[in-house]
């Protein structure tokens, strides 16, 4: 693909270089949805608080192969259980399967012929980020993940993308995983990198009948980077999606999660934004209860520092059949300075009438009196101030169950929180 100049014709550009053979037919279809269409702008109401002017005047060419140092990024409990692609290829080198149980299939997209079926069968005649939709056009590797009836996967499986951008690239990660009837999961899904890039991931989740997933994503691009993520999710009967989503990096990410509830079906969507100096982070989720009896539940929380901004508009809509629904919403948000900025919009759209429905949103600082009452018990401004900072994301990542990541990340949480200062409180 040559390097092309990004502006409104961005979606058209980004279609100007060769185009993989394989599902010729998605392929197409998503070409023909951004035909003639412009990047999205604060006059669009799904893009009213997020601005794609940062992404003008830069030049994005195509991801070539390259070899990386994963060292950094193992986790103890997944040494035999990754796939890794660096810029969209799959790295089979730093790769290993080797304690991938019997019966499980997980492997490059490129060698995934079973798997034509079913990718972008997923929420399929819905509305598509133009983001996606490029995804599609132009991936040319990704992960397969398949889990047959009633095995339960007692190692989680790591997939690891990262991107190497000596000049700026674009990289279409895909992700498809579908679990059987009765069969458990455990997937961590991380996003890391070096350099100028937009990364467009686009996931796709299939949970059967009485299946379990549950799913850690973690997105710690470079500060430079523009991460502009999909994640479509069908939940059937008595199934069960467990969802996290922690976005540490980029200079602008928006994550645009999708679940579809069927009966009895139950769904998590939770998620923690650390952000500071001009990070933008957007979360647009929806979550549809299609039948009767599905329970959800949200929890998004933000700390946003320096000129941050956060978005965060959560959509839970109950369709006229959906009977029974419990679905609970909660966006929670910490300011720590003056200049930092959170958009919020939790939103429930209900079309029957025996539910329980809730949403809320918050928006604050510090708590004066907290910090004086620490401070009484003999810490210094600083470190009750960092102390207040990390017990608000420390729920989030209390229950994330692989221990090595779950260190890791409050390590992370805290060194992050270290840097603020009391004087920021204004």
């Amino acid at each position: 693909m040559t390097p092309v100049a990004v502006g409104s014709n961005l979606l058209v550009d980004l279609l100007s270089g060769p185009r993989p053979a394989e599902w010729e037919t998605l392929r197409v279809e998503a070409e023909a949805r951004l035909a003639g269409r412009d990047l999205p702008t604060t006059a669009d109401e799904d893009w009213k608080y997020t601005d794609l002017k940062p992404l003008s005047g830069l030049s994005f060419g195509a991801a070539p192969k390259a070899a990386v140092d994963i060292s950094g990024h193992l986790l103890p409990e997944m040494v035999g259980t990754r796939q890794v692609f660096v810029n969209g290829h799959h790295a089979p080198h730093a790769s290993c399967t080797s304690a991938v149980p019997a019966g499980v299939r997980f492997f490059p997209m490129s060698t995934a012929s079973e798997a034509c079926h079913a990718l972008g069968s997923v929420g399929a005649g819905t509305e598509t980020s133009p983001f996606a939709d490029l995804n599609t056009a132009r991936f040319e590797d990704g992960a397969v993940i398949l889990v047959p009836k009633n095995l339960k996967v007692a190692l989680p499986l790591h997939l690891l993308f990262i991107t190497q951008a000596a000049a700026p690239v674009a990289t279409f990660p895909r992700v498809l995983v579908v679990l059987e009837r009765g069969a458990e999961l455990e997937l961590v899904e991380e996003h890391h990198g070096e350099g100028t890039y937009l990364s467009c991931p686009v996931v796709e989740v299939r949970v059967a009948e009485g299946a379990i997933l549950r799913h850690e994503r973690v997105q710690r691009e470079d500060p430079e980077a523009f991460h502009l993520g999909t994640l479509k999710a069908d939940i059937a009967k008595g199934g069960q999606y467990h969802s996290r989503t922690l976005s540490f990096g980029a200079r602008l990410s928006r994550q645009e999660p999708w679940v579809r509830l069927a009966e009895g079906a139950e769904a998590s969507l939770d998620g923690l934004a650390l952000l500071d100096g001009p990070q933008v982070a957007d979360t647009h989720s929806f979550l549809l209860h299609a039948e009767p009896n599905a329970l959800s539940h949200q929890l998004h929380k933000c700390i946003v520092d320096g000129k941050a901004r956060a978005v965060f508009n959560g959509q839970v809509r109950v369709a006229p059949h959906a009977q029974g629904t419990d679905a609970k919403q909660q966006s929670r948000n910490l300011l720590l300075s003056g200049s930092a900025r959170v958009d919020t919009k939790p939103q429930l759209e209900i079309y029957a009438d025996d539910v329980k429905c809730s949403h809320g949103a918050t928006v604050g600082q510090l708590d004066p009196e907290e910090l004086f009452y620490l401070q009484s018990r003999g810490l210094n401004a600083d470190d009750a101030r960092n102390l207040l900072t990390y017990g608000f994301a420390a729920d989030v990542l209390t229950h994330i169950p692989v221990a090595s990541l779950r260190r890791a990340l409050r390590q992370l949480v805290m060194a992050r929180t270290q840097a603020t200062s009391l004087g920021d409180l204004g």
